[in-house]
């Protein structure tokens, strides 16, 4: 094989070969160390941005008859990647990538070659990609002709339409969608004449600035000039297909082709309606005809191709009116009412409910989506109409009024009920087929309906209800009435398996809505009256619809009971608590999580209690300091010494008599408020309490044989869940219920041992170290001197310090919350916690959780005896100092260039730093970065781990350190 362009002579030949050797050597199974050693020069290449490596790689797959598909396709991959990460400024040096420009010129030519001549699909589908990745640094200044380029390539020519043209379009047009879907966001950046890092002068700045404007003029430039030609062709492919004309088979998953683009340009396009007004318009009205058409299309069941095509084109002419509606609702107030009639027509009142279960999945997903997306769109409310007229000087508000009345009649009190009705049958009650699963796979199925109620569930249900939630809260008091009414209906109607998966759904919908249905049904006369006897009779129903109902009974009351009255709260705790050792395991889990959500309603009590404590104390205090005042204010006048008693009072007394007097009574006023919420909140957290205390035993029992019945891991994790959680919640109360828990451990261990290193495993063992960690916080050493409890707590401390980086990145920082516990309830450092200590130097010098590392060796040093104080630091104070220099060090240079930088305005919409809330402790965990928290211009990260440091620092500094160990921490201190 040879190059096709040689850069540097025979150099860039060598190289060419050796880039093919190891490409070659890296798909050798057959010898792991050659490899290895092959893909670590890949990677190698790859990080140094080595010149000729991209070259070489197109190479490479240009060499279709000469080398192996698979082969090729491997080096199109490596060819994307690398462009990726090294086709750009780096983000560690923001300077420029080596890669000569010639060799760009050359990979942007190969690339494109053989996207359009390469025989083999997979390999033309990587290729498209890679050219996505080209366009993401070099579109439109380096490669402007690229989106003309494609378009040209996607045209259909009816009389060149051979298979191998047929190809070309497709292709160009795959890529074409990925290459607009790069650029759309694209952040431009321009090269500047100084150094890399260096600051901008302002002559300097406008330059850039024009430069970078005049780019991304360029962008949508190039992008407005291809929306009427791929409009264009999606019409005629379309029209092709519809009438079943020569190839028109062919040309219908072209027009799909052309309407992924178009999703694209519209999104891409947001601002451009001015330029493309009409354009758009008139696609948006062929969308409309085109989905009404189809509609009516007949289809023989046979002809699998032409429904999965017309399915397809559905769904791509959903996804444009959606883009519409979500990036200009402006511009889309016109066709909001045609489309509001059409898609609801198709999603709910048409077809039964049979029917809308045979429509595709992603279908009815962006159906519903479409209708709750325009309820909740704020430029159609009346109220943001009048700003938006105000604001923009419109004088024409006729069309965005005219879609407010179309949704403000949708949801008219007259037309409510059957919408209500159809969201729920259609969308939230289950099916038989599903009810089925309850008997086959009872955690497949509670699987199942956590995935509809997950915060990225993406699937009909879960869209149904998300529209049902739109239409509580656009529709107000009356769309609660008409879902409470059809609730009514159903439960006068005769007991059947139908009417009984219909008012489940109904159950369902009430919870999940019952934030907008609350001020009109007293869920405390429901449970009196139905759910509680539902309950108490429940166990020994046999007919899957009716244990469906006590589900979802057991359900409402996790959700919706929290608030009951003592009277029933103490009933229902101890019923949900029975459920969860019943032989049925759906209705065990379900349970489960109810006794979850009460037990987590006492810890909220509790902190509240605690917290109107506080407030009530500070009240208290405050009453008293300005009575005292009040007498000094008055001694002072009765000795007539000339002072001015108001200013001796300090503040609080500057006011005239009258008005101090008020602020007492107001205070008085507040402080009686405050001892009423006080005392409320006892009452409440004390009998809640009781009954939990009461139950603990219970609970534990039952979530220990749980554990025994279940088999995948979220079924443990939530088990593991509510141990923890009745660990908190009972505190030193827990201690009678200790034997129980330790006798468990193992084999819970054992069940995370047999799950190995997966990510499920690292769940449980996440859950478990949860466990220990609030055993050991509330029982102390007690718990550490436990044999079962040490024989999980070592390992499961060394299964988190020890394991794999993949492992660590999810395990670490649960597993140093264990070992510091575990050290602050140690009376001494036992030799299990010793041998842990290189682990965490290994971790600090990831600079992974520095503030949790440093905090943990501070209670070595503390816990551990002269003798082996001098062995830690004679071993490991080397890394100790140079990963609290780096912190320190780095939290002054951010001091200063802080101090050196002029503060700027946040972007329109977001807030000052200053004014983000939160605590570090609260941050996701894995997302640092992005849940970074700024004090001024300071990352909290930063402070965090320098402040640490310094405390580590102050207990190093209190031992015995030789001049050598001195030297070392020299640097810090200075």
């Amino acid at each position: 094989m040879e190059t096709t362009q040689q850069l540097d002579g025979e150099e860039r030949l060598i190289q060419a070969r050796t880039v093919m050797n190891a490409v070659q050597m890296s798909m050798d199974s057959q010898n792991p160390q050659s490899r290895a050693e092959a893909e670590a020069a890949l990677r190698n290449w790859e990080s140094d941005a080595a010149p000729g490596f991209l070259q070489a790689l197109l190479d490479i797959s240009r060499e279709s008859e000469a080398v192996g598909e698979n082969v090729r396709l491997l080096a199109t991959v490596l060819a994307k990647n690398a462009v990726g990460s090294s086709w750009r400024k780096t983000l560690g040096t923001r300077e420029w990538s080596r890669i000569p420009e010639t060799e760009k010129s050359h990979v942007r030519s190969a690339a494109a070659s053989l996207l359009l001549n390469e025989p083999q699909r997979r390999v033309a589908t990587q290729t498209g990609l890679l050219i996505a990745n080209i366009a993401r640094f070099d579109f439109p200044a380096k490669w402007p002709t690229l989106l003309s380029d494609l378009t040209s390539a996607a045209w259909w020519v009816d009389d060149g339409a051979t298979q191998t043209k047929i190809e070309q379009n497709d292709r160009a047009l795959f890529t074409l969608k990925h290459v607009v879907r790069a650029v759309k966001s694209k952040r431009i950046v321009v090269e500047t004449s100084g150094p890399s890092g260096g600051s901008v002068s302002t002559a300097e700045l406008k330059p850039l600035a024009d430069k970078i404007a005049h780019e991304r003029k360029m962008l949508n430039t190039k992008a407005e000039e291809i929306f009427p030609i791929l409009h264009q062709q999606w019409q005629q492919h379309f029209i092709a297909f519809m009438d079943n004309r020569p190839m028109g088979e062919t040309r219908g998953p072209l027009a799909n082709r052309c309407l992924g683009v178009l999703k694209e340009l519209l999104h891409m396009l947001a601002d451009s309606w001015t330029q493309l007004g009409s354009e758009i318009r008139e696609f948006l009205e062929g969308i409309y005809r085109a989905t009404t058409a189809i509609s009516t299309m007949a289809i023989s069941s046979e002809d699998k191709l032409r429904i999965q095509t017309a399915n397809k084109a559905r769904v791509r002419m959903l996804q444009c009116v959606i883009m519409a509606l979500d990036r200009n609702p402006v511009e889309f107030a016109a066709f909001l009412p045609p489309f509001l009639a059409l898609y609801s027509t198709n999603a709910l009142t048409a077809p039964d409910a049979a029917g809308v279960y045979a429509l595709p999945a992603k279908r009815r997903v962006l159906l519903t989506t479409f209708l709750a997306r325009a309820l909740v769109c704020p430029h159609y409310e009346p109220d943001m109409i009048k700003f938006i007229k105000m604001k923009d000087g419109m004088t024409d508000s006729q069309q965005l009024e005219e879609a407010s009345t179309a949704l403000m009649q949708w949801l008219s009190p007259e037309h409510c009920g059957h919408l209500i009705a159809a969201v729920i049958s259609k969308y939230i009650a289950l099916t038989p087929e599903e009810l089925q699963e309850w008997q086959a796979d009872p955690e497949g199925f509670i699987r199942s309906l956590d995935a509809d109620t997950g915060p990225d569930a993406d699937n009909p249900r879960a869209c149904g209800v998300a529209l049902l939630l739109c239409m509580l809260r656009k529709g107000s008091s009356h769309v609660a009435e008409a879902m409470l009414s059809y609730v009514a209906h159903l439960q006068n109607q005769a007991v059947s398996p139908s009417t009984l998966l219909l008012r489940e759904a109904c159950y369902r919908a009430v919870g999940e809505g019952f934030a907008h249905v609350s001020q009109h049904i007293d869920f405390t006369t429901w449970y009196a009256s139905e759910l509680q006897g539902l309950l108490e009779k429940g166990p020994m129903e046999t007919q899957p619809e009716q244990q469906l109902l006590c589900a979802r009974a057991l359900w409402l009351i996790g959700v919706c009971g929290t608030d009951l009255p003592h009277q029933h709260w103490s009933a229902a705790y101890p019923l949900l608590v029975h459920y969860m050792s019943v032989q049925d395991l759906v209705l065990s889990l379900t349970a489960l999580g109810a006794v979850l959500a009460m037990t987590a309603v006492v810890l909220e009590e509790a902190s509240a209690l605690e917290q109107a404590e506080e407030a009530v104390l500070h009240m208290q205090r405050q009453i008293q300091r300005v009575r005292q005042l009040q007498q000094q204010h008055a001694q002072q006048q009765q000795q007539q010494q000339g002072r001015d008693a108001g200013r001796e009072g300090g503040g609080l007394l500057r006011e005239m008599p009258w008005q101090q007097e008020r602020f007492l009574q107001e205070q008085e006023q507040d402080l009686q408020a405050g001892q009423q919420q006080q005392y409320g909140l006892m009452q409440d957290c004390q009998a809640h309490m009781a009954v939990v205390e009461a139950q603990a035993g219970a609970v534990f029992h039952s979530c220990f044989q749980l554990l025994s019945r279940v088999s995948e891991v979220d079924s443990m994790v939530r088990v593991l869940h509510l141990v923890t959680v009745m660990l908190e919640a009972l505190g030193p109360k827990a201690q009678p219920h200790f034997a129980a828990i330790t006798a468990a451990l193992p084999q819970i261990w054992n069940a995370a041992t047999q799950e190995g290193s997966s990510g499920p495993a690292s769940r449980l063992h996440s859950a478990l170290m949860a466990v220990l960690t609030h055993m050991v916080g509330r029982l102390g050493s007690l718990a550490i001197q436990d044999s079962h409890i040490q024989a999980v707590l070592y390992a499961l401390l060394q299964k988190g310090l020890e394991g794999s980086p993949a492992e660590q990145e999810v395990l670490v920082e649960d597993a140093v919350k264990l070992l510091n516990a575990t050290l602050s309830a140690s009376i001494s450092l036992e030799p299990p916690l010793q041998r842990f200590l290189p682990n965490l130097i290994t971790i600090l010098q990831r600079s992974k959780d520095n503030a949790a590392i440093f905090q943990v060796l501070e209670g070595y040093f503390v816990a551990a005896d002269p003798g082996l104080v001098t062995l830690m630091l004679d071993a490991q104070l080397p890394q100790i100092a140079d990963s609290m220099h780096r912190s320190l060090d780095a939290i002054l240079t951010a001091a200063l260039r802080a101090q050196n930088s002029h503060e700027q305005p946040p972007p329109s919409g977001q807030q000052s730093p200053h004014h983000q809330r939160g605590t570090l402790g609260n941050r996701p965990r894995g997302h640092k970065a992005a849940g970074k928290q700024e004090v001024g211009a300071l990352d909290m990260d930063k402070l965090s781990d320098a402040s640490a440091a310094a405390s580590l620092l102050t207990v190093l500094l209190e031992q015995n350190l030789s001049e050598r160990q001195q030297a070392l921490l020299s640097p810090i201190l200075r």
